[in-house]
């Protein structure tokens, strides 16, 4: 039950397949393609070192322009592009890559600090590369452009699976009080129009992970919780991390890929327990 509630966590943290992973590297840029193949695990990525990370990417390609960070939330489902630095180190020296602690991520994530993988300095080298002022052309989607606002509650306030509501309906994670039927159209979108869609989690108690399959979308505003957007969140997105006490706000442009499409928490046991609707472009 609490797996289904809180997401499956599992006990071993892999990357590309491998447990505690190591890789050498020289004293040089690196761009780390970075994918959360988690079932549900937000991680807080940072380096022990305390270095800077360089995020030039997200979902959807180049952001406009870089940004450095010390740590980088990345829920499941979202991608990021990141320079890493490893100039100035000893050979021999050891960086690793962490999550860290992190708040307001319910009753099942951010307590834990724990390593990820090993960089291993193996060689040094001269590195004349220097991260570009200007990456790609991203033209930010006016709000005033939205022909409709559509708003879908993600709260799932007192989920406890299996326990009866007043109706007669189990307590499940579901979207705007439904849960997903293939048989059914939920939303019906119009072709070459842009919309703002608002992911609702102000009463929640788990972080949910929205994902809109067939688009791409510009996130612009949270309020509640953390109440900022942070640096992955610019240029173009297709999942967006939505918090406890959390209201999010992208903007979608739809353009002419016309058909059936779904919308989901990309927490996979959330997903599978019906957290995921349909939407028609037509």
């Amino acid at each position: 039950m609490e797996e289904v509630m809180a997401g499956y966590m599992g006990e071993s943290i892999i990357v590309n397949g491998v447990y505690s992973p190591y890789t050498e590297v020289a004293t040089r840029f690196y761009r780390l393609r970075i994918l959360n193949g988690s079932n549900a695990r937000v991680y807080n990525l940072a380096l022990s070192n305390n270095a800077d990370m360089v995020i030039i990417g997200n979902d959807g390609g180049l952001l406009k322009t870089p940004s450095s960070v010390k740590e980088i939330l990345i829920a499941p489902g979202e991608r990021l592009d990141v320079l890493i630095n490893f100039s100035g180190n000893a050979i021999g020296t050891e960086i690793l890559l962490t999550s860290n602690e992190f708040g307001n991520g319910g009753a099942a994530q951010g307590k834990q600090r724990f390593k990820i993988m090993k960089f291993k300095i193996a060689s040094i080298v001269t590195d004349i590369f220097t991260v570009p002022a200007i990456l790609s052309n991203v033209t930010a989607v006016s709000a005033s452009s939205a022909v409709k606002v559509r708003t879908f509650e993600i709260s799932n306030a007192m989920e406890h699976h299996g326990v009866p509501m007043n109706n007669g309906m189990q307590m499940r994670h579901r979207i705007n009080g439904k849960l997903y039927d293939s048989n059914r159209i939920d939303e019906a979108v119009a072709a070459n129009t842009n919309e703002i869609w608002v992911f609702d989690n102000s009463k929640g108690e788990e972080p949910h992970p929205m994902h809109l399959h067939g688009v791409f979308f510009q996130v612009l505003q949270r309020s509640g919780g953390r109440n900022n957007l942070i640096a992955s969140e610019t240029g173009w997105k297709d999942t967006v991390l939505v918090m406890p006490s959390e209201t999010v706000s992208v903007i979608v442009p739809f353009e002419n890929n016309k058909g059936k499409f779904v919308f989901h928490c990309h927490n996979l046991e959330h997903e599978d327990d019906g957290m995921m609707l349909q939407y028609q472009l037509s």
